[in-house]
């Protein structure tokens, strides 16, 4: 059996990037497997996906895949940068399941296209063309078929957290048949609705068309999506006690205060790998939704260009009625971001949906991901949801 285990491992290191190495070690680094998979997109994005294939008792065996889908300037490696009694990603393996990471087009591992380069002037403007509605009809729809193709299942579990939510909601209603492939949908802090958006994100929403309009008067369509930044973080964050609680603050500013579920060892870890980068567009769109008069609609561009895409003034509204999957929707009470009364909304229009508030008054945001008890909390509810069905 660890014959099996080390031949795994070394084939996997073999097949590893520069870049993916350090996301590698997360994960071999406590016995486990990995490799590393890439995938083309119908609009020509490249994608690389992270993979658990079995956990460190079953390693000849595979079970059943199931989907982690990260957030809003996260990446796969957002849920392994724990230890393997809190991080999902480890924990899920070590229940049977063959894990499947996948990065969204922009995130550090998946910047490449087939014909576009995202760091060339002439190019950029077409490669970050995106929002979460491209990242779920596009991505999530590649990332499943090829899953569903290397693994020989006709179907899989999926668990999204945040914009991980979004795309899949994106894609399930734009391309129904996806929801045949799809057995059960574990959501973590949920996001379509945001009307109730609270905190200092909700003032940050409020100038999204601000922001449209310097990404074009400046030729800048990204953010935190290159090397340097990852640098900045890193080095801000370790400094000294004084910097890491500093960074402490900033995560409670965009998620919520909850300062006895964050572990304050793993923040200059997260900050190697977040933020990971995102398109310009993708921040406006959300902060449409906030804004739009409580729509979980596409991409606003204004009437004159919404009647040549779309053929009307206003863009569609996603018809939540056909996402047929069974949802599961768990929310916190404290989450700035994903706020009980829009998760609430958004539960009334799905066909086939339940929801679970966590038990901790202050969980947050981030918690879902990185929460000290997220496995008691969460995480339990979501393996009994799983073997369930």
């Amino acid at each position: 059996m660890w014959l099996f285990l080390v031949l795994s491992v070394l084939a996997s290191v073999a097949t590893l990037s520069a870049q993916d190495i350090s996301v590698a070690n997360l994960v071999l680094r406590h016995g486990y497997p990995f490799d590393r998979h890439e995938l083309t997109t119908e609009d020509g994005y490249v994608l690389s996906l992270f993979r658990i294939p079995f956990g460190r008792t079953d390693v000849r065996k595979l079970g059943p895949p199931v989907i982690l889908q990260h957030g809003l300037q996260c990446s796969a490696a957002c849920w392994i940068v724990s230890e393997p009694d809190k991080g999902l990603g480890f924990i899920l393996a070590d229940q049977g399941y063959d894990v499947w990471m996948p990065n969204n087009r922009g995130t550090t591992y998946s910047k490449k296209h087939r014909m576009l380069n995202p760091d060339s002037w002439f190019d950029e403007d077409k490669y970050w063309d995106f929002s979460f509605h491209e990242l779920g009809f596009y991505d999530l729809a590649a990332s499943i078929d090829y899953i569903l193709k290397a693994t020989g299942h006709s179907t899989l579990y999926y668990i999204g957290h945040s914009e991980g939510t979004t795309q899949f909601f994106a894609l399930m209603s734009s391309r129904p048949t996806y929801n045949q492939k799809v057995i059960h949908m574990s959501a973590l802090a949920p996001v379509a609705f945001m009307e109730n958006i609270s905190g200092p994100e909700r003032f940050s929403t409020m100038y999204g068309s601000g922001l449209e309009r310097f990404s074009k008067l400046f030729h800048s369509y990204s953010v935190f999506s290159g090397t340097l930044t990852h640098l900045l973080f890193k080095l801000l964050c370790n400094l000294n006690l004084t910097s890491q609680e500093l960074c402490n603050h900033v995560i409670y500013l965009t998620s919520g205060q909850d300062p006895k579920q964050l572990n304050s060892t793993l923040i200059p870890t997260i900050t190697s790998f977040v933020p990971a980068g995102t398109s310009i567009k993708q921040l406006v769109h959300y902060s449409q939704l906030a804004h739009n008069g409580g729509k979980f609609r596409q991409y606003d561009y204004g009437k004159p260009i919404n009647k040549v895409i779309y053929r009307q003034d206003n863009p569609p509204e996603y018809d939540l009625s056909k996402v047929s999957t069974p949802v599961v929707l768990y929310h916190a009470s404290n989450d700035w971001i994903a706020d009980s009364m829009d998760v609430m909304k958004l539960c009334k229009q799905l066909p086939n949906c339940s929801m679970i508030l966590i038990s901790w008054p202050s969980f947050n945001h981030m918690d879902f991901m990185w929460g000290i008890d997220a496995w008691k909390l969460v995480y339990e509810s979501i393996i009994e949801k799983l073997k369930r069905y």
